[in-house]
């Protein structure tokens, strides 16, 4: 690319041009088998370039992967802001190490229809991004300096002030914690499951012969039956207190 051309070329459209490039590159090919020159001639921009905007190809994989938290965290925000808060300020939610307790039917009732409409949020954030998330399932099974990268989604779970999620439950529920169980339960059962989702959703498409909004719906209706098969009266289980009797 000409000097004239490198000045013409937006900062802005070259930075997301460099990331597409890099996000293409390496779902396709693999994280070490993309060399920056590979992403300087797919995003048909200078080498120099990118090395202005990002400090190495490590770099460029640790912006996506923070971008795809902070984006996660802000839907995850919004959920916990005008649903759970209100919920315990409201006095028809608390939270116990084993379980969400809600005053009446009707609240259990609000509370489902709400995280449907959350997760709902979240699948269709995650088949947007599901190129990121197949580049971090790839890594996270080598042996290698990535091989960590799916558990970032833990800082979620971290019980500290950092954790803006974990700040604001305990803010409205003082005696909230996240449980060995809970934090299990989310990882594996919530997160892992909806990772894994986006990562294979084009080659589960391929083999079910199903379009993008049946796979979706379908994915969604798995959810519904799990999240009300946890209900017991008006709580959500957490853990099955049965199985330490």
């Amino acid at each position: 690319m000409e000097e004239k051309d490198l000045e013409k070329t937006s900062g802005s459209e070259a930075r997301e041009r460099i990331i597409n490039a890099a996000i293409e590159l390496f779902s396709q090919k693999g994280y070490d088998a993309t060399r920056v020159s590979d992403t300087a001639s797919t995003a048909n921009v200078n080498k120099a370039l990118i090395y202005y905007y990002f400090k190495s190809k490590q770099d460029i994989l640790d912006f996506m992967v923070d971008s795809l938290l902070d984006n996660a965290m802000s839907i995850a925000l919004d959920f916990i802001q005008t649903n759970i808060v209100q919920m315990i300020k409201n006095g028809y939610l608390h939270i116990k190490p084993d379980r969400l307790h809600f005053a009446s039917d009707e609240a259990i009732n609000i509370f489902i229809q709400n995280s449907v409409k959350f997760y709902e949020k979240v699948v269709d954030y995650v088949i947007e991004n599901k190129d990121i998330i197949r580049i971090l399932m790839l890594e996270s099974l080598k042996s290698g300096k990535h091989q960590n990268s799916l558990f970032h989604f833990m800082k979620f779970m971290n019980k500290d002030e950092k954790n803006p999620l974990f700040k604001i439950i305990s803010g409205a529920e003082q005696d909230f914690v996240y449980s060995h169980e809970m934090i299990l339960f989310r990882f594996f059962f919530s997160i892992i499951p909806i990772v894994s989702f986006a990562a294979y959703f084009d080659d589960y498409k391929a083999v079910s012969s199903l379009s993008d909004d049946e796979l979706r719906s379908s994915f969604l209706s798995v959810y519904k039956i799990i999240i009300t098969s946890l209900i017991s009266g008006r709580d959500i289980l957490l853990r099955n207190n049965s199985a330490d009797t």
